[in-house]
């Protein structure tokens, strides 16, 4: 049901007006130093849900032709404002199915023409960063969904972007940590195989130290395959996190089981995170363009009997359970064998066909291996984060946006999907996205999935604090690094 408010306070629509450039009303020596959006978000964000929903219906009124514009990389945005559009009867929003335009016979999804919002999540990566910059002195978009904080930290502080805290954020189940940047959707990338992996190589993926070092290593991995962090930002993030301070011990740890002896400091690296990353990116031996590539097709299709270690995003899981391939399951140099192949891997037994899904053949997230118990880290987990943007129109309804994302109800309407079940065959979260407040017990992962606490355990952690420091010279110490190895 819609929800419904009463005629908006003069100070609320004030507050609204002041933030696109008006004069506060609010005497606090707070508001004599702020102005325009960073004085919204301030505001905002003491603001109560239902104080925040006057505000958003007071700048509508004051701007009954405008449109609230949302910007990011992913299409949750667009559920996410379904949601917000279903809750308040002044925000409008939906999408309808037209001809492609490029292709007939194809369809693409189009905003409905009454929509008084707008969402673009067609930005690649690093591109919506770089075109946020306008914001300093000219109006862009009133919301954004960005992510790597190492990245974006300089457009907090250049006054770009301004992070908004709600105010009841204890009360979502938030950690002090989650709001600077305010958390909007956990995801990660993992070190993965296919499940004939441990056949090939006779090999288990059980330490971190096994895709550094060299073949004289005991159970050595030299087939490795890494998006090059020189294009893809947050894979920098990944390595340069395993230079924290606070990743050290976990590292020390699984180079003493590893090698049965203690992590020394020595001339050449000062810490066991700089020797790991150096040795990983020697042994890389692959640079994929697209991780989703690498889980939908070309560890099945193209590396089945190759024994390859990757490492990519976990949400492209999504991807791989609707690819299907005819592959030469056995080796016997045919793909036409229709009888059933079992491979065990990490003591668990699968069986595939080429007969298979009414004869598709294998699914690709069926031949998936994700959840090895690997000694040091499993990965890297990271945040995709709300932040608004300077000069925004709708600053109250870009809060009240990141609020309502942060509600379960929220974000199981936009994340929970049929084809990646829970193990009672329910509708599920996706793998490789986690909520960033605490879930309920009702809370439904999918089928073997772990919990977003345990992969925050697992992995490599995201950490303002550290990154929004970390020097330019150790970045171009690993691009230089990265050119080298490839050259």
């Amino acid at each position: 049901m819609k929800k419904k408010f009463s005629v908006l306070a003069v100070a609320l629509l004030s507050m609204a007006l002041a933030s696109c450039g008006g004069s506060p009303t609010d005497e606090s020596e707070e508001s004599e130093e702020l102005t325009g959006t960073a004085l919204a978000v301030s505001l905002a964000s003491k603001m109560t849900k239902e104080e925040l929903a006057e505000a958003s219906k007071a700048e509508f009124e004051a701007n009954p032709t405008g449109k609230f514009k949302v910007v990011g990389l992913t299409s949750v945005l667009k559920s996410i404002a379904k949601t917000v559009a279903k809750d308040y009867e002044w925000i409008r929003y939906g999408t309808h199915k037209e001809p492609d335009p490029k292709d007939p016979s194809k369809e693409i999804e189009v905003e409905d023409a009454d929509s008084n919002v707008t969402v673009n999540n067609s930005y690649k990566d690093y591109a919506l960063l770089e075109a946020l910059n306008v914001a300093e002195n000219t109006y862009f978009a009133d919301y954004a969904l960005v992510q790597d904080v190492r990245y974006f930290s300089s457009h907090m502080e250049d006054g770009i972007t301004h992070n908004f805290v709600p105010s009841d954020w204890r009360a979502i189940g938030l950690q002090e940590e989650d709001t600077l940047p305010l958390k909007g959707v956990h995801f990660n990338k993992l070190f993965w195989t296919n499940t004939n992996f441990e056949k090939v190589t006779h090999k288990k993926l059980y330490n971190i130290w096994q895709v550094a070092g060299t073949d004289a290593d005991a159970d050595h991995l030299s087939k490795v395959s890494f998006q090059d962090a020189t294009t893809e930002q947050i894979n920098m993030s990944f390595l340069v996190t395993a230079y924290s301070p606070k990743e050290q011990k976990r590292i020390e740890d699984a180079y003493e089981a590893y090698y049965g002896r203690k992590w020394a400091a020595s001339g050449d690296y000062k810490s066991a995170g700089e020797q790991w990353v150096d040795e990983f990116i020697k042994n890389i031996s692959r640079w994929h363009s697209s991780d989703g590539t690498a889980m939908k097709q070309t560890q099945l299709e193209s590396d089945w009997n190759e024994g390859y270690v990757y490492y990519g995003a976990f949400a492209k899981m999504k991807d791989a359970v609707k690819n299907y391939y005819k592959v030469d399951l056995n080796g016997d140099g045919t793909k036409d064998d229709d009888e059933t192949y079992t491979v065990e891997c990490d003591g668990v037994n699968y069986e595939y066909s080429n007969a298979n899904n009414s004869g598709k053949g294998t699914r690709a997230m069926d031949t998936v291996k994700w959840d090895w118990n690997i000694a040091g880290f499993n990965g890297y987990m990271y945040c995709m984060d709300s932040q608004i943007i300077n000069k925004a129109e709708f600053p109250y309804t870009a809060c009240l946006f990141a609020r309502v994302m942060l509600e379960e109800e929220a974000y199981t309407t936009a994340i929970y999907n049929s084809s990646n079940p829970d193990a009672a065959g329910n509708a599920a979260n996706q793998y490789g996205y986690y909520y960033p407040g605490t879930a309920s017990s009702d809370f439904r992962y999918a089928k073997g999935d772990w919990t977003k606490e345990v992969h925050i355990r697992k992995e490599l952690n995201e950490d303002y604090d550290y990154l929004k420091d970390v020097s330019p010279i150790l970045v171009n110490k690993i691009q230089t690094l990265i050119a080298t190895v490839k050259a």
